[in-house]
């Protein structure tokens, strides 16, 4: 085996122009390769980071799954519903969901969330107002959360408050994100401070718009200054629910009390306007008395119902989030959740950080899914760049594998040889190549490049730009061009164990 070790790295040392060209060129694509999944596992890492310390903890548990779409903590995705956003549904019983969640060892903090999106505006902007042309797409909508006061802000803490506070517990009240204080101010062209009146609309699920004047509490910037996440406000509980549709009636299904009066619908449309004996319209009843309050009562029945139905729902939410005292078993932990919800018939479910953040998680998904078809892609051209490169080698080197064969050696020999060139190789230049992924690694990470583009930041999972190699994905690495080589040997070899010592012969005369 040595002589084989020594006979090829002469080989390669004799053919130094080859060799400089096929190392350089694996050396290229291992970089290339480490530097990608560096890239992209940093992203997954950064992203992670920042929405189960910020937003979503380590498990979130929602209501009732929509029957299109997918219920992140941010609302319905993947899906478009004509004139209307779609409505997030709201946990049935939060308060057994809670108490049943207190008997559950392994929860370090929780809490309770209602999200949604929202836009502003304001009675101060004035009624001839026109929208700068390079203002037109900056329109100032925003998701919000409103979380439950006693539990909300002691578990999501890294927020950095610049001016003012959290929103009151009593009163309408917003607290808003410096991004959207400085697209607020640009497009409407006026100042915002703490204790103005804003006007905070959401569409509700019919596609009529709620509206609902709060005050600003204060604002605040982002945890993370290069978060994917887009505009985020925080607004009081009671404003939430309104925007949200949060009603008694749209929470609970309840059956009609024995007491409303349903005789009427049993009559058909003709019984009810062909027909003048259920009313009586004719001008001496009208002139006689009019309309009074005892007559309203009569044709429409009791509202109280109605009203309360109407009312928001104090109780409800959208999500409870929780914190575990051992993130990594969050898999584990959310597995026997949902069975024990399962068991008890509760129609709730719990998910991880990633489904709970789908559209910011599935960009880092879909970038790395391209790159693994630019990674396979870049395997081919160097796989087919080798063998093309070791079938030139071998056409050369016909005088001196005849030769050898002359000499008495065998098929094993020749193969071994070609292999052993081939490998040593790949070896030093995948070592080449991880050095200077590792190198350029370093200076990019020192150097700290961020994007600012909103775009940017939503395809890159946030807006800073590192790259984190593993000692896993260098080793996958490795291995797989390594692997990819000797694949690339075989069609050279099978011709070099072709040529005989005649073939070499008459080759050279």
């Amino acid at each position: 085996m040595n002589s084989v070790i020594r006979i090829a790295l002469g080989n390669l040392w004799e053919h130094k122009s080859k060799t400089i060209i096929l190392g350089f060129l694996i050396c290229f694509g291992v970089m290339l390769i480490i530097l990608g999944n560096g890239f992209l596992e940093s992203t997954r890492r950064g992203l992670e980071k920042d929405f189960r310390a910020n937003y979503c903890g380590d498990v979130v548990i929602h209501g009732p799954s929509p029957e299109k779409g997918q219920l992140t903590l941010f609302g319905v995705t993947n899906t478009v519903s004509m004139g209307s956003l779609p409505k997030t549904p709201a946990i049935p019983d939060t308060k057994e969901l809670l108490r049943l969640l207190e008997g559950v060892d392994g929860i370090a903090q929780k809490t309770t969330v209602i999200s949604g999106m929202g836009m502003l505006s304001s009675e101060a902007v004035p009624e001839d107002f026109e929208v700068a042309e390079d203002q037109r797409s900056n329109y100032p909508y925003f998701y919000y959360f409103a979380g439950d006061p006693d539990s909300y802000f002691d578990m999501f803490t890294k927020m950095k408050i610049l001016e003012g506070d959290f929103p009151s517990r009593t009163e309408p009240s917003i607290l808003v994100d410096i991004r959207l204080k400085n697209k607020f101010e640009n497009y409407y062209e006026l100042p915002l401070a703490v204790g103005d009146k804003l006007l905070l609309s959401a569409f509700s699920v019919a596609g009529s718009q709620t509206l609902r004047e709060v005050s600003v509490s204060g604002f605040y910037e982002q945890p993370d200054p290069n978060t994917a996440i887009l505009e985020l406000c925080y607004i009081d509980q009671n404003t939430a629910r309104a925007l949200a549709d949060l009603t008694y009636g749209s929470v609970y299904a309840r059956e009609l009390p024995e007491t409303i009066d349903t005789s009427l619908s049993s009559l058909s449309e003709d019984d009810l306007f062909g027909s003048d004996e259920l009313f009586d319209f004719s001008d001496d009843a009208v002139l006689e008395g009019g309309l009074v309050e005892s007559d309203l009562d009569a044709l429409l029945g009791d509202t109280s119902l109605r009203d309360k139905l109407n009312m928001t729902d104090d109780g409800a939410w959208h999500y409870v989030v929780l914190k575990l005292d051992n993130p990594s078993a969050a898999p584990v932990f959310i597995a026997q959740l949902n069975l024990m919800f399962a068991e008890k018939g509760m129609n709730v479910k719990a998910i991880d950080w990633k489904a709970a953040s789908y559209d910011f998680a599935s960009t880092a998904d879909m970038l790395s899914g391209i790159f693994t078809i630019l990674i396979v892609l870049l395997a081919v051209v160097v796989f087919i760049v080798i063998m093309n490169t070791l079938i030139v080698s071998v056409i050369e080197r016909t005088g001196e594998i005849g030769t050898m064969r002359a000499l008495g050696a065998g098929r094993s020999f020749i193969r071994k040889l070609f292999f052993t060139e081939s490998i040593s190789i790949t070896l030093l230049a995948s070592i080449a190549g991880t050095i200077l992924a590792l190198a350029v690694s370093a200076i990019v990470n020192a150097i700290g490049f961020s994007v600012s583009n909103t775009v940017a930041k939503l395809l890159l999972g946030g807006g800073s730009v590192s790259i984190t190699p593993t000692a896993s994905s260098i080793l996958a690495t490795v291995i797989v061009i390594l692997i990819g080589s000797a694949a690339a040997n075989l069609y050279p070899v099978s011709v070099a164990l072709k040529i005989t010592p005649l073939k070499a012969m008459n080759q050279q005369s």
